[in-house]
C-alpha cells in the first residue's frame, strides 16, 4: 500500500521476483545488478525504498524500457 508521506515513489529501486520456497508465494527483494536472459523481455520489479509500493516494467536487454 502506498504510504500517505511517499510522494510519487521516485526512491524506488529495482528488484527481483522470486517464489519462496516455504510458502509459496511471489516475493520480491530489491536486487539491482542481476544477469538479466539476453534476447528476451523480462518483467522486473521497482520497490519504493520510503513505502515499498512494488511497480513493473518491462526490461528490453537491447533497450532501457519496453
Amino acid at each position: 500500500m502506498k504510504n500517505k508521506n511517499c510522494g510519487d515513489c521516485k526512491d524506488s529501486k529495482q528488484g527481483k521476483a522470486f517464489i519462496d520456497s516455504e510458502t509459496g508465494l511471489l516475493c520480491v527483494e530489491i536486487l539491482e545488478k542481476y544477469e538479466k536472459p539476453k534476447g528476451k523481455k523480462t518483467l522486473v520489479p521497482f520497490i519504493c525504498t520510503t513505502c515499498g509500493t512494488v511497480n513493473w516494467k518491462c526490461i528490453d536487454p537491447d533497450e532501457k524500457e519496453c
